[in-house]
């Protein structure tokens, strides 16, 4: 299985003939930081919950301009939210996506939480969006590094204690690059010392996993 991250929580993944792209958020599309255009095809739009930094509508419309056929499997909001912009979408898996609620972390002011949705990808990723409260099934993790609603050794304990073999950071977009270096460094070390393989990603890299 193939992963590149593009910027924050947005990975593409490539396996058993097949293209995925997870959660095409307003980052992502304002630093331009996945090229659609570059793409031969893409099978598949995974989309974790309505937060704008996981799903932002104006990146959707342009990624359907080029791939109008490509299935969109999300939560239920959001299927009600496209549906008003004449976008199919479901909230049901298929047989190489496996869809799972897992709630969203609270966030300070905000009292309405979205619904969050993980997914369980060709059986080997696991991407949670915004949850920490979740099992794992698979052998990689995308895990949420540094988030309002979240802090760093919480994360790095709550995956310690899942043990998956690799681990893919994400929702990192408020580190500057010099706080992400670090940060990835220490990870290697402390991750590779408990026997887990963590891939400190820089945009558009791709690793195999």
């Amino acid at each position: 299985m193939k992963i590149s991250k593009h910027v924050h929580s947005c990975l593409l993944v490539e396996d058993q003939g097949k293209t995925v792209l997870i959660d095409p958020g307003e980052y992502t599309f304002a630093a331009k930081a996945l090229e659609i255009n570059t793409l031969e095809k893409l099978d598949q739009i995974l989309i974790t919950h309505e937060h704008p930094d996981h799903f932002y509508l104006p990146f959707l419309k342009e990624i359907l301009q080029k791939f109008p056929n490509t299935p969109i499997i999300t939560n239920s909001a959001i299927v009600e939210i496209l549906e008003n912009e004449n976008i199919e979408a479901v909230s049901v898996g298929n047989d190489f996506v496996e869809v799972a609620e897992a709630p969203h972390e609270h966030v300070f002011g905000v009292p309405q939480i979205p619904k969050n949705v993980l997914f369980n990808v060709f059986g080997k990723l696991t991407h949670p969006g915004d949850s920490e409260h979740y099992a794992l099934k698979t052998e990689a993790l995308a895990l949420p590094v540094q988030a309002p609603w979240a802090n760093t050794t919480t994360a790095v304990e709550r995956a310690l204690g899942l043990q998956p073999k690799v681990i893919i950071p994400i929702h990192d977009w408020h580190w500057n690059d010099a706080a992400r270096e670090g940060f990835y460094k220490r990870f290697v070390d402390f991750f590779g010392k408990n026997g887990i393989e963590f891939k400190p990603l820089k945009t558009g890299e791709i690793v195999e996993v």
